[in-house]
């Protein structure tokens, strides 16, 4: 797997008060091409993570490494920070980080009402389960670090989520994020109001925004080949959770494609668009009805469902279960 911003392991290292260069080589990480991003066995980057853990002095080394965090070798990933208008725009980088960088990081989306939750998946075969807390670490902070840096500084975060129990160092968690940090939860998220998805950032140059888009694309063809059209699709419904509601043409518009070129293109990679969507509202549907607090009737308009009763229908077509029944399965109320 990539072991991307080396530049900034050896800072967090200097901050932590130790020298990243031997530490890697006890790990079995070779660092004598400094021109492209290194990449190491799962193995091997766990050992990293524990070792610099033990080294660091007054300083929780995940957190020092997020705060560090930048994306070396990738200047085009900086412009298109600097450039995009709202989070939600900048949040369509995620995929892309995933392509390019960490293929073991998903950065979900989700919507609750007045909240926007960004939830961090690890899809990592046989995973330490220790090391790959400080991953998910690391994860979560330099999300956090990246945002703020694109809010200007802004109080963005409301709450961290952990799927960990408490650790030993949880009041670092604390002091580290400024704000609550509940641990045995779901998943790993940051909460933010939801409100800030679609605040402006910055002043839209269009220009140096598709310039920026371009250069990552071309890149990704460069170095991953061509995207398959569904995951675009797929990633643009979950970021977007309005398009679900809406049909092919508001998602064409989305990616800057014709309809009539959209549908077509899903065809001939064997999918139908009617059939994208469906599979993306039950995804979004069962995150939902995870939340105590949202109503069945809250849950059909924001699918786009005239009623509960059709909203009903549809989740027993996609699941076997009604919507109550799925959420007496998790042991949740129907509220």
């Amino acid at each position: 797997m990539p072991l991307p911003a080396l530049g900034s392991w050896r800072q967090a290292a200097n901050v932590c008060g130790f020298t990243i260069e031997p530490v890697l080589r006890d790990a079995g990480i070779a660092t004598f091409d400094m021109q492209t991003p290194l990449r190491v066995a799962p193995m091997h980057l766990y050992k990293a993570f524990s070792m610099c853990v033990e080294r660091a002095k007054g300083h929780h080394f995940p957190f020092a490494l997020g705060d560090s965090f930048v994306f070396e070798h990738f200047a085009e990933f900086e412009a298109f920070i600097a450039s995009c208008a709202t989070l939600r725009e900048m949040l369509e980088m995620a995929g892309w980080a995933r392509d390019l960088l960490a293929p073991w990081l998903v950065v979900h989306l989700d919507e609750f009402g007045a909240e926007a939750h960004l939830r961090v998946e690890m899809k990592v075969p046989d995973p330490d389960p220790h090391a790959l807390c400080h991953v998910r670490e690391v994860a979560l902070s330099a999300i956090n670090q990246l945002i703020r840096r694109a809010t200007k500084g802004s109080r963005w975060l409301l709450s961290v989520r952990v799927a960990s129990m408490p650790p030993s160092h949880q009041q670092q968690f604390v002091d580290h994020f400024g704000v609550p940090v509940f641990f045995g939860e779901a998943a790993d998220a940051l909460v933010m109001d939801r409100r800030w998805l679609d605040m402006p950032l910055n002043t839209f140059v269009p220009e140096l925004h598709s310039q920026a888009r371009q250069m990552i694309e071309r890149r990704l063809n460069r170095e991953v080949g061509e995207r398959s059209l569904v995951d675009e699709v797929r990633w643009a419904l979950e970021r977007r959770p309005e398009l679900l509601r809406d049909g092919l043409e508001a998602t064409a518009a989305a990616l800057s494609l014709h309809p009539r070129t959209l549908q077509r293109r899903l065809q001939a990679e064997g999918f139908k668009y009617v059939d994208v969507q469906s599979q993306a509202k039950c995804q979004r549907a069962q995150t939902m009805l995870k939340r105590r607090a949202i109503s069945m009737e809250s849950i059909s308009v924001e699918l786009g469902f005239s009623d509960r009763r059709a909203f009903t229908f549809a989740f027993k077509r996609w699941t076997g279960l009604s919507p109550s029944a799925y959420r007496d399965q998790l042991g949740l109320s129907t509220r």
